[in-house]
C-alpha cells in the first residue's frame, strides 16, 4: 500500500520537518500552507530533494475551502495509507483535516511538540525526534556564518579567561576605557594605550598574541600578562565574560551537544542581520544565551526577543546572563529588564547575587536544565 504523509504549514516548520523525516517510508509529501506559509513549505521541501512533494495552497480561516481540500485528499488517498501532521497551521486545519479523514481506512495523526516529542495520536505510541542545529536555521532562511565553537578555546584561554576576570576587579572603569576602543585593525600591529584618568595601560603584540595588563585602582597596582591563541578576542569587548559562561555550560550540562560562540546570522544575500553571543544546542531544543555585564540599555531585551522567535522559532528558548551585582546607579534599569525578561518568557542569571546567596538561587546549570524539559509560551 502506498504511502502518503500530509502536513500542514503555519509559522513554524520545525515540527513539520520532522514528522516527514520521521515518516521515511512516505512515497509521497503532501504541504498544505497559505501563501503566508509558502515560503515555509519551500524550505522543508528543499530539505528532502529524494522525495515527491506536492504543495498545496489553502485559506487559512475559510472553512468551506479547507473541507473541500482535505475532503479532495481524502478522496485521492483513500487506497493509501495515511499520516496526518496535525502540529502546525491554523486550528480550522487540524479540526477540519482531522474531522475528515477520521473515517479514512489506514490514517494516523501526529503531533510533534516543542521539545521534539512525537505522539501518534491513533496508537497514543511517543518517541524523541532529532534536528540538527544546521538544519533549523536553514529551515527559518537564517543560516549562522562566522560563529567559533567552544572546542577551539584551548586551556591556556581559559587561564587567560580567569586572569582577566580577576585583574579586572582592580578598577573597573580604567578596564572598560582600555578595553572596548580597540578596532580589530589596530589589533593587526603591535600598540599600546594609557587611560589618563587612572594611568593604567594596555600593550599588546599581534605576533605573538601577547598582551600586558597594569590597572592602577584604589588597592594598588596590579599586572597580569596574557597569551594564548583567543587572547584578543577573550580580551577586548567582554569577551571573557561570554567564554565563561559558555565554559560553565560545556562542563555542567550533559544536553549540550553543541556550543557555538559570537554567530552571525545571515540573510539571503549574505549580509549580516544579527549576532548572538552563545548558542547551546541541547538536542531538543537551542538556548540562545546574552551576556551582559550590567544591563545600561533595556531596549537589548526587546531586540534578543524578537530575534530569538524570527530566527529559530518557538522551540528555541533565551537566556540573559548579567555578572555586576545592580547598585544604586543601575538598580532601576536592571530591575526594568528583568520584567521585559520575564514579560518575554526569557530566563535570567545574575552571577554576583548567585554567590552572595547560592542556598537560595538556582545556579546557571541548574537554570538552563530546567528550560531544556519546560515548555515555552506561545
Amino acid at each position: 500500500m502506498e504511502k502518503i504523509h500530509i502536513s500542514l504549514v503555519g509559522g513554524q516548520p520545525i515540527p513539520v520537518y520532522l514528522g516527514i523525516k520521521e515518516d521515511g517510508q512516505a512515497n509521497t509529501v503532501v504541504l498544505v500552507c497559505s501563501a503566508q506559509s509558502n515560503v515555509e513549505a519551500e524550505r522543508i521541501k528543499a530539505q528532502f530533494p529524494k522525495r515527491e512533494f506536492h504543495i498545496k495552497e489553502c485559506s487559512p480561516t475559510i472553512l468551506q475551502q479547507i473541507e473541500n481540500l482535505a475532503l479532495k485528499l481524502r478522496e485521492q488517498y483513500n487506497d493509501c495509507e495515511v499520516t496526518i501532521n496535525l502540529t502546525s497551521g491554523t486550528k480550522l486545519w487540524a479540526l477540519s483535516f482531522y474531522q475528515v479523514f477520521s473515517i479514512h481506512e489506514s490514517v494516523h495523526f501526529i503531533y510533534v511538540d516543542q521539545t521534539n516529542l512525537l505522539t501518534d495520536l491513533t496508537s497514543k505510541e511517543t518517541r524523541r525526534c532529532n534536528i540538527d542545529i544546521n538544519t533549523r536555521f536553514e529551515l527559518y532562511g537564517t543560516p549562522l556564518e562566522d560563529y567559533r565553537s567552544i572546542d577551539e578555546y584551548t586551556p591556556a584561554d581559559f587561564d587567560v579567561m580567569q586572569k582577566v576576570e580577576r585583574i579586572r576587579r582592580g578598577n573597573k572603569k580604567a578596564f572598560t576605557e582600555l578595553t572596548n576602543k580597540i578596532t580589530h585593525i589596530e589589533l593587526e600591529r603591535d600598540g599600546a594605550i594609557t587611560d589618563e584618568n587612572s594611568g593604567s595601560t594596555l600593550e599588546w603584540t599581534s605576533q605573538p598574541k601577547w598582551v600586558r595588563m597594569t590597572l592602577n585602582g584604589s588597592s594598588g597596582t596590579k599586572t597580569e600578562e596574557l597569551k594564548s591563541e583567543h587572547v584578543f578576542d577573550i580580551l577586548f569587548h567582554a569577551g571573557w565574560f561570554e567564554l565563561k559562561v559558555a565554559g560553565v555550560l560545556k562542563k555542567t550540562l550533559p544536553e549540550a551537544k553543541d556550543i557555538r560562540m559570537n554567530g552571525m546570522f545571515v540573510d539571503s544575500d549574505g549580509l549580516a542581520k544579527n549576532e548572538f553571543d552563545i548558542i547551546v544546542d541541547c538536542g531538543t531544543r537551542l538556548i540562545f544565551v546574552e551576556c551582559k555585564t550590567m544591563v545600561f540599555d533595556t531596549t537589548d531585551i526587546d531586540k534578543f526577543r524578537s530575534a530569538l522567535r524570527n530566527f529559530s522559532g518557538t522551540s528555541s528558548s533565551g537566556l540573559f546572563v548579567t555578572y555586576e551585582k545592580p547598585n544604586k546607579y543601575t538598580k532601576d534599569r536592571y530591575q526594568l529588564a528583568m520584567e521585559k525578561c520575564r514579560d518575554n518568557d526569557i530566563q535570567t542569571f545574575n552571577y554576583s547575587l548567585w554567590s552572595i546567596d547560592r542556598e537560595n538561587n538556582l545556579s546557571l546549570s541548574q537554570i538552563v536544565a530546567d528550560m531544556i524539559s519546560k515548555q515555552n509560551k506561545r
